[in-house]
This record gives C-alpha cells, sequence and structure tokens, in this order.
C-alpha cells in the first residue's frame, strides 16, 4: 500500500479515521460533527484469575448460558409436556454434564488454541482466559488439557455407572455435537483472524461463516432440554422452528457480546476514539463489527460506552439475527401449544416479528413496546381460544428480555449481574465460604482479596 493511500481518510460509523503513521496500524476515529474533546479515562485493571481458580470454572461470566437448557427443559412442561420423576432426573444429570463437564473442556480448548493471543489482549487480566505468562505456556496447557480429558472422561463414567438412565446415547450426541461445532468455529476463526491490522476489517466470508456459526452452541444446548420433555420426531415443525429461533438469539447475543470486546481495543483520547489492534491478537471477528457502531461515544471511556442501548443499523448482524429470533420464537411459541394449529402459529410469527422490529428500531421504547407485544400476543390466544396463552409468550418474552439486558451492557458490566443483586446473590455462598474454612482463614481471604497479588 502507498503513503498516499495510507493517509486516505475515511468515515467509519460516524467518525472519521485517521491512520497514525506508516507501519503503525493505529486508527483514529474523530466524531464527524466536531464535538468537544474530553479525556481518557484512566484503563481499568484487576486482580488475573489463578490457575486452580481457571481449571475449576473456565468460563465464569458464561455461566448465563448454562440457564438455557433448564429453560427450555421447562418451557415444554409448561406448553403441556408430561414429566415423570425419570425424566426430570435424566435432564438435571444430562444438564450438570453439559455445563460441568462438556462445555468446560470445549472452552478449555478454545483457550488452548487462543492462548497467545490472549495473553496479549489489552482486557487480559479481566476475561479470565487461561493464565499465562507465555513463558509458562508448556505447564499452562498441559494443565488445562489434563482437566478437560478428565472431564470428558466423567462424562463417559456417569453414563456407565447409571445405565438405569439410558444416558449414554444422549450424553455421547451431547458431547458430539458440541465439540462437531467446535470443530467448524476454531477452524473458521484459524482461517479469518490474524491476518491483518486494519480496523474495521473487510468482512470476509470466513468472518461472517464465524458470526453465523457461533449461534450453533444454543441450538445445543435448547434443542437437548426440549428434547428430554418432547418427542422432537413427532412434531418436526416444532424441532425447526425452536432450532432456527435459538441460532439466531446465538448470533444476535455473542455478536452483540463480541462488538462490546471490541471496545478493549479502543480509547477515547480528548473526544477521539482510537483503535489499536495487530494482526497477531486474531481479533478480526470481533473489529469487524466496529462498522455497525452508533455515531457517537456518549462515555469518558469506552470500557463505560453502552453502544447498543440507542439504535444501532438494522443490518447489523446482532438486528438481523434479533429479528429472526423474535419471529421463530412466537412460532416455536405456539406450536408448542398447540402443534396442530397453522392458522394460530402464522399470526403469532406476525405478531412476533412487527414488535421485534419494532424494539430494534425504537430504542428509547424498548420496554414499552416489549410490554405491548407481550399483552398483543396473549390476547390472540385468548381471543382464538388456545390453551395456556402464557406458555406461547414465553421464548418470545425471554428473547426480548434477554435483548433488554445484554443491550443495556457496557464492556466493564458485561457478564455481571447488577451490583446490588450481586451483593444479594453472594450472602449465602460468603456465609457458607466461612463456615467451610474457618473464620481465622476467611479473614485472611478477604484481606489478600483486597490487596495487590
Amino acid at each position: 500500500m502507498t503513503a498516499g493511500k495510507r493517509a486516505r481518510r475515511v468515515a467509519v460509523a460516524g467518525f472519521e479515521s485517521r491512520p497514525q503513521r506508516a507501519g503503525h496500524r493505529r486508527l483514529v476515529l474523530e466524531p464527524l460533527d466536531g464535538g468537544r474533546r474530553s479525556a481518557a479515562a484512566p484503563p481499568r485493571t484487576s486482580r488475573p484469575r489463578s490457575m486452580a481458580g481457571y481449571l475449576l470454572m473456565p468460563r465464569p461470566k458464561d455461566a448465563v448460558k448454562g440457564l438455557l437448557m433448564p429453560f427450555t427443559f421447562g418451557l415444554a412442561v409448561a406448553a403441556g409436556a408430561e414429566v415423570t420423576a425419570h425424566t426430570a432426573v435424566r435432564a438435571l444429570i444430562v444438564w450438570a454434564a453439559l455445563e460441568l463437564l462438556v462445555y468446560p473442556a470445549r472452552y478449555q480448548w478454545n483457550d488452548i488454541r487462543g492462548f497467545v493471543a490472549d495473553q496479549h489482549h489489552p482486557a487480559q487480566r479481566d476475561r479470565g482466559r487461561l493464565p499465562g505468562p507465555v513463558e509458562r505456556a508448556r505447564a499452562r496447557v498441559t494443565a488445562s488439557l489434563t482437566v478437560a480429558l478428565a472431564r470428558l472422561a466423567l462424562v463417559a463414567a456417569l453414563a456407565l455407572t447409571l445405565p438405569g438412565l439410558h444416558l449414554t446415547g444422549t450424553l455421547a450426541a451431547v458431547t458430539a455435537a458440541v465439540f462437531g461445532v467446535a470443530i467448524v468455529y476454531e477452524a473458521l476463526r484459524a482461517k479469518g483472524t490474524g491476518r491483518t491490522s486494519t480496523i474495521p476489517p473487510p468482512p470476509r466470508p470466513a468472518l461472517i461463516a464465524l458470526w453465523v456459526v457461533v449461534g450453533a452452541g444454543y441450538v445445543v444446548r435448547g434443542m437437548t432440554g426440549l428434547a428430554l420433555a418432547v418427542d422432537l420426531g413427532r412434531h418436526p415443525a416444532t424441532a425447526v422452528s425452536a432450532a432456527v429461533a435459538l441460532w439466531a438469539f446465538g448470533i444476535a447475543f455473542v455478536t452483540s457480546r463480541w462488538v462490546l470486546e471490541s471496545l478493549a481495543f479502543a480509547a477515547s483520547e480528548h473526544g477521539r476514539l482510537t483503535w489499536t489492534a495487530r494482526a497477531g491478537q486474531a481479533r478480526e471477528h470481533l473489529l469487524a463489527l466496529v462498522r455497525w457502531l452508533p455515531q457517537r461515544l456518549t462515555a469518558a471511556s469506552p470500557a463505560d460506552w453502552a453502544p447498543l442501548r440507542g439504535r444501532t443499523s438494522p443490518a447489523a448482524p446482532w438486528n438481523l439475527a434479533l429479528l429472526v429470533a423474535g419471529t421463530a420464537a412466537a412460532l416455536t411459541g405456539s406450536l408448542l401449544v398447540m402443534p396442530g394449529s397453522a392458522g394460530h402459529a402464522l399470526v403469532a410469527a406476525a405478531v412476533g416479528a412487527v414488535t421485534t422490529a419494532a424494539v430494534i428500531l425504537l430504542p428509547w421504547r424498548r420496554p414499552v413496546i416489549v410490554a405491548a407485544g407481550a399483552a398483543v400476543q396473549l390476547l390472540v390466544p385468548a381471543v382464538t381460544g388456545q390453551p395456556r396463552p402464557w406458555a406461547a409468550l414465553l421464548p418470545w418474552l425471554c428473547v426480548m428480555a434477554a435483548h433488554l439486558s445484554f443491550s443495556s451492557r457496557s464492556l466493564s458490566t458485561m457478564g455481571a449481574l447488577p451490583g446490588r443483586l450481586r451483593s444479594l446473590a453472594a450472602v449465602p455462598f460468603a456465609a457458607l465460604a466461612r463456615v467451610v474454612v474457618g473464620q481465622t482463614t476467611w479473614d485472611v481471604i478477604r484481606e489478600d482479596r483486597r490487596g495487590p497479588r
């Protein structure tokens, strides 16, 4: 690329981009409206995770995803599925195996493959990935790989030691599905990232495919719960609709999260949004999404900015996926309650599509629109005599509730409960831990937590 081309000024997401100097990929995005500059906020730091803590729970910020399987199982029960004690116990064990063994092993594999890039991530201390440093790669990778394989061995042991629950086929299918998706994901990520320092990188086919594939894991989780309560072979339309809703919801959730994670590569310098990244950090799948960010930075620090709270382009991946998810979720709810009623299902899908589109286009009225959409979707089955209208509403309502939650987050609050709720949730666990370890040890642990490591 010539020096003239490197110096060319281009508009990106309502900002003006200005490469600083040749050979250094530092992209400065200046407000096109000439807004007042503000001082950059100091970078946030936190304590790094210990190796023992990582091996125990590789991705604590992703724990909320573990609610998807019990939710779909409970949804089927609310819609009228007959569940016995035997069925409930099977579901509970499969859930534990999936979230405590299979998925942690999958996360560990992902972190092993991305170990070097993760050590150079600007928010490395906050992300909770496989702890470094790079100089200890052999020991860290060996330990993590050993624990991951032990987790998978425990999955097999569960199936063998509980033959009466007939878990072998289910656990084998779930494990194969999780790692099948993982293999595709890792191949696409290897092909699509680590190749350019341009910000935003061009949305090449490998990156677009990666954005699509990330939703497949949500299908695995959600369809597992549904299949344990409903014979999906007898209801293929419900199965397809639910799979589409889960896949699209996964794309919306992950791309929303990724665009927030991209802000770790941004800084605010007197009102200018500055991006700095190297090809070796392999984050093109995040940084390609910044082209759809809002036009103005409305916080002193990028880490405190909640860009999805306002309106974003309807063409953004998270918005397109949300529209599909909302439509398919409304359709799924109707099919679960009344599997043979195509007319009612189409009406539910139309209402779900319209209300979801309104949520996307009118972000400042999201709570009101969700409440109005829920009322309409309750009224339609009540007027037409459909049973269990609340059960039919739940899939769409939960998709919207999740959207309201993650669209209000910033990089600094992503993956965390609100402060008051987090404090309330910690009370019983803190009391139990104090009893287990003893008051003296507990006091030392709390003191160590406040001090430097």
